[in-house]
């Protein structure tokens, strides 16, 4: 279990220290029990004095979201997803799960929502419709870490996530995602089509978006940690050259985003020399 989560590590630019304090954010970040470490990836908890942003960059995780007022389930995303926070309304309470992992409890097809924000009735699950309720009864957020422990633990579905494709994971994860298709599908046993339906079902997105996302994401994490010239990364995870990386990461759509936080990831995004 450990190993699968050691070759990839989600890095969200707004959760860095740098992030929290232009968005003006309050943050709080659990880790979820052993039981359910292969499949929750963490809980978050968010708090704002002011109406702000909370730029999400694609992983290829999913998160259910709440807040005093409403509830979303966030399909799997191929661009950034621009979150606007309100400081009535907070603290806003995550659950993120794993990459393909949501299909752990809840019997959907994640590829039907990719690139959505929808309500929690996606999930055809009553007991998950009133969690929001129970949620905002506790007292603090590790009140609420461990109620939604307790549920998600009752309510594990009893199928077995398929081996192939937690290999084929896991060979993405141990690449960065500079992978070709042909030899992911030669190292799994599955024909591309096959890979394309498992992870399609799963993650919401095709074997190579998958992949590309990984790659994209650990792009971001090496520029954030470094001097060297983005290009330099760009070329050590299988960019040609800047202009295919430009174009890759270009597919994000920064200039959409709100001004703020515009400005920011394009601390990230934007190649210097």
């Amino acid at each position: 279990m450990q190993a699968y989560q050691a070759r990839y590590q989600s890095f969200q630019p707004t959760l860095t220290k740098a992030g929290q304090e232009q968005f003006g954010l309050k943050l709080q970040i659990h880790k979820p029990c052993f039981v359910l470490s292969d499949d929750v990836y963490a809980f978050v908890e968010v708090n704002t004095d002011y109406p702000t942003r909370y730029p999400i960059v694609p992983d290829g995780t999913n998160i259910l979201f709440f807040s005093a007022c409403r509830e979303l389930f966030g399909g799997t995303q191929s661009s950034i997803l621009d979150v606007p926070l309100n400081a009535l309304d907070g603290p806003y309470f995550g659950i993120w799960f794993q990459p393909g992992k949501l299909r752990s409890f809840f019997n959907v097809d994640v590829s039907e929502v990719t690139d959505q924000l929808v309500p929690l009735d996606f999930l055809d699950s009553k007991v998950f419709l009133s969690l929001q309720e129970g949620l905002y009864e506790k007292a603090s957020f590790n009140d609420r870490v461990n109620y939604c422990e307790n549920i998600l633990i009752k309510h594990t579905r009893s199928i077995s996530f398929p081996d192939k494709l937690k290999r084929a994971q896991n060979i993405i994860y141990q690449e960065c995602g500079n992978i070709s298709m042909a030899y992911l599908s030669s190292q799994v046993g599955w024909s591309h089509r096959q890979l394309n339906r498992q992870f399609l079902l799963h993650t919401g997105l095709t074997s190579k978006a998958f992949a590309q996302t990984i790659r994209i994401n650990h792009f971001l994490k090496r520029c954030s940690q470094g001097d060297a010239p983005y290009l330099h990364h760009g070329l050590d995870l299988g960019f040609y050259d800047q202009s295919h990386l430009l174009r890759t990461t270009a597919q994000h759509n920064v200039m959409s985003l709100s001004p703020v936080s515009q400005q920011f990831m394009s601390n990230f995004y934007k190649p210097r020399s």
